[in-house]
Formats: C-alpha cells, sequence, structure tokens
C-alpha cells in the first residue's frame, strides 16, 4: 500500500506488518477496537444497517465457548456470526458452523435477552425491531482473518453453492508508516466480481409474528425527525409496505439505471437501500443532494441515509414520489 504524500508530492511505501509482530491479540485488540467502532466496520463487512448484538456470546449452555462478535441485519432479520483470528486457522470455519448451528434456534426473546446495552447505542430500536420479527433461520457468517488455508474457502464454496450457507470471508492487513498503524480489509469470498454466481439459493420466507399486527401509524411516535409522517404517508401511495420490517421495498423499480430501491425507517433515519452500483452511480446520486451524503456499499449495491428534511425532500424528488 503506498500514501500520497501532496506535500512533498511523492508516494510513500506503507510497510506491511502483522497483528502478531504489532502485538495486536485477537480478544483484547482488535475484537475490542472493532466493538468501538461498530459503525464504521459495518460498512467495511458492506452491511451497513446491521445491529451489534454484543461480544463473547455464548451460543448454546452446552458449551462454554462464545462467539465473538454477534450481529442482526433487519432487512433480512438474520444473526451474524463473526469470528476473529490472528493469522490463520483451520478451524475458523468449523467454529462459525458450529456457533451458526446453535443459534440457528433463537427466537426474537432469547435475542433480545442477549443484547449488550453497554456496546449498543441502538440497543432500544433493536429490541423494538426484534419484538415485531421473527429470525431466519438463515444465519450468516463472516470470517475475519490475516491468510485463510485453500481448504477453507473451498469448504465455504462447496457449503454455499450446494446447502445455501451465507459465508463471507474478509482478509485483515495492517500496514505501518512511522508510528501510525493502518488497516485494510479484503473480501476474499465471495469474490466481487464473481457474487452473482454464489448468489444464495433457496432462502427461506419469513412469516411475520400473528401475535401482534403493527400499522405504520404505531410506529410514528418512534421516529424522531419532524419528517416522518409525511413521507410514510407519501410512500402509501405506492405501496402498503412492512411495517413490522419498517421498509417500503422496491418503491422504484428499473429506475434511474438501477434494479431496485427501497426506503427503509429508522428512529433517528431513514435508509435508501439501492440495488446496483455502475460505474459513475455514486458521483450520480450525490449529485442530487445540496448536502454531501455519505454512500456505502453492501454485497449488492448501495446505500444512504438521510437525516434532514432537506435531504428527505431531494431523495422523494429524485424518486419522483409526490
Amino acid at each position: 500500500m503506498l500514501r500520497l504524500n501532496m506535500e512533498n508530492h511523492c508516494l510513500e511505501m506503507m510497510e506491511e506488518t502483522s497483528l502478531k509482530e504489532e502485538n495486536i491479540l485477537e480478544r483484547y485488540d482488535l475484537q475490542k477496537t472493532i466493538l468501538s467502532s461498530w459503525d464504521l466496520f459495518k460498512n467495511e463487512i458492506e452491511l451497513p444497517d446491521s445491529f451489534l448484538i454484543g461480544e463473547e456470546i455464548k451460543p448454546h449452555e452446552a458449551t462454554n465457548d462464545s462467539i465473538d462478535l454477534l450481529a442482526y441485519e433487519p432487512n433480512e432479520s438474520s444473526l451474524i456470526v463473526i469470528e476473529l483470528k490472528r493469522s490463520k486457522n483451520k478451524l475458523q470455519l468449523l467454529q462459525s458452523l458450529s456457533y451458526a448451528a446453535m443459534v440457528n434456534t433463537w427466537n426474537s426473546e432469547k435475542v433480545i435477552a442477549n443484547i449488550q446495552s453497554e456496546c449498543n447505542s441502538d440497543s432500544t430500536e433493536l429490541i423494538d425491531l426484534l419484538k415485531d420479527m421473527e429470525i431466519n433461520p438463515n444465519i450468516k457468517i463472516v470470517l475475519i482473518a490475516e491468510y485463510y488455508d485453500p481448504e477453507v474457502i473451498i469448504t465455504a464454496d462447496w457449503l454455499s453453492n450446494n446447502y445455501s450457507v451465507d459465508i463471507t470471508a474478509f482478509s485483515i492487513s495492517i500496514f505501518r508508516l512511522d508510528h501510525q498503524k493502518f488497516v485494510a480489509l479484503k473480501q476474499v469470498y465471495p469474490l466481487k466480481e464473481l457474487k452473482d454466481a454464489y448468489e444464495i439459493r433457496g432462502s427461506q420466507t419469513i412469516k411475520n409474528k400473528v401475535t401482534s399486527e403493527i400499522e405504520w401509524k404505531d410506529l410514528l411516535p418512534k421516529f424522531e425527525y419532524s419528517f416522518a409522517e409525511e413521507a410514510i404517508a407519501i410512500c402509501k401511495k405506492y405501496s402498503p409496505g412492512e411495517p413490522k420490517r419498517r421498509r417500503f421495498s422496491n418503491i422504484r423499480s428499473n429506475y434511474d439505471g438501477f434494479t431496485w430501491i427501497s426506503v427503509n425507517f429508522r428512529h433517528k433515519y431513514i435508509t435508501a437501500y439501492i440495488k446496483g452500483d455502475y460505474e459513475g452511480a455514486q458521483e450520480h446520486l450525490k449529485s442530487k443532494f445540496t448536502d454531501l451524503i455519505e454512500i456505502n456499499t453492501w454485497r449488492d449495491g448501495l446505500s444512504f441515509r438521510v437525516y434532514t428534511d432537506q435531504q428527505y425532500r431531494e431523495l422523494f424528488d429524485w424518486l419522483d414520489l409526490k
């Protein structure tokens, strides 16, 4: 990796090092750093709307082992098992599969009971979402390691293609320049350029709880932005939406070069999810807004958040929602 030095107009080589060389421990350093920087880290692993449940979560009373990090992805109502390894470990995938099998039996109440509010500033919203949703039995697995043995990636590919197990693997690299340390994450499975070939098949339909029917009007007091009621009323002209998931899926399809666009309502902001990411797409989206918006990537496209009344109106103008 090179650093661009604009003052001297030169490139500076950054020395690649390792977690071990830098005395960075797996649990007490790497894990704690991810924990305290979750809002940044979740974008790097392309799960920008996910919530952190906690660390060192015991998946089952029959084991003394614990999951490094457990998270929740609200759009698919899926749990995410995240396993970290310094260097490489052939047992990392087996370990994560065991944990996924154990939490596969968890219901919403079990997940809520394991939320660690001290490491989750959005725990109130997470609990609110979980109360209205069944947990998807398809667990997502995210592996983070410096290196992977070939058999780990080959096995992940076999499980994904033949048994629809949702596995993503990232390599973590550490670089050093002077007294500064830099981290880079690279997705090594599935390869981004081949992601269509690894599309998870046979996903199960998640049934909403029938014990309590939620309507959009019931959710309005939870949203902290003044334009929530107006935005929902406009969206309902085009689709009834899914109040339990706080979203209007495919509010626009085959629109402006994108496959579909969905609008998700969160306590503090609206998230626009977009399937598709053609060359120049991010610049095109930014041109629609007066204020700079932060665009994140996820597996199939892009997403961004809307916080202000002006951003909301510019979003709906772009989508031609009236």
